[in-house]
C-alpha cells in the first residue's frame, strides 16, 4: 500500500469526515475560513496604517496568530470533508472528485485574479493621491503581503469544494 493510499484511507475514516460531512456543516467551516482570511486581510490595513510601529506589529501578530489557530484546524477538517478531493493525486481520486476538484480550481483562479486585480487598482488609486505614481509602502507590509496572498491562493480552492461540494452518497450499509 503506498503512502497516498494509506492517506485516502486515513482521511475516509477520520472523525472530521463525519462531523463535517453535511453541506450545512460544510459551510459553517467555510465561512469560519473565510472569516480567517479576512482576519489576515485586515491586519495588512493595521500595517499599512500604524507602521512603523509596536502598535501596528502587535496588533498584526495578533490578527496572525488568531488566523492560525482558527485557519488551521478548519483547512485539515475541510480537507477531511471533501474526502481529499484537492490534496489527494488524481490518480485516487474517483470521477465525480476530480469534476469537484476542477471545478474549485477554475473557480479559485478567478477569485485570485478578482483579488490580484482589486490589489492592482487600489495601488493605482492610492498612488494617485499625491500626484501621479507618488506612493510610500511600509517594508513591514511587504512580507506579510505575501503571505496573505499565498494563503489566500492555498485555501480558495478548498473553500470553494467545500461550499459546494453536495452531500456524499450514502453508504451501501445504511441501505439496509
Amino acid at each position: 500500500m503506498s503512502t497516498w493510499e494509506k492517506r485516502r484511507d486515513r482521511l475516509e475514516s477520520l472523525p472530521a469526515n463525519r462531523w463535517w460531512a453535511t453541506r450545512p456543516a460544510r459551510r459553517r467551516l467555510v465561512v469560519a475560513g473565510t472569516a480567517a482570511l479576512v482576519v489576515l486581510w485586515a491586519g495588512l490595513v493595521v500595517i499599512a496604517r500604524y507602521a512603523p510601529s509596536d502598535l501596528a506589529r502587535n496588533v498584526y501578530l495578533s490578527m496572525f496568530g488568531l488566523s492560525l489557530v482558527v485557519g488551521l484546524p478548519v483547512v485539515s477538517w475541510l480537507h477531511a470533508a471533501t474526502r481529499g478531493a484537492l490534496y489527494l493525486p488524481e490518480r485516487f481520486l474517483d470521477e465525480r472528485q476530480l469534476i469537484e476538484r476542477r471545478r474549485a480550481y477554475t473557480s479559485a483562479h478567478g477569485g485570485t485574479t478578482l483579488v490580484l486585480g482589486l490589489l492592482f487598482v487600489l495601488a493605482n488609486f492610492v498612488s494617485w493621491q499625491d500626484g501621479p505614481l507618488s506612493i510610500t509602502i511600509p517594508l513591514a507590509l511587504i512580507g506579510p503581503t505575501a503571505l496573505t496572498l499565498v494563503a489566500t491562493h492555498y485555501t480558495m480552492p478548498l473553500l470553494i469544494a467545500g461550499w459546494r461540494l453536495p452531500d456524499p452518497p450514502p453508504d451501501d450499509d445504511e441501505d439496509e
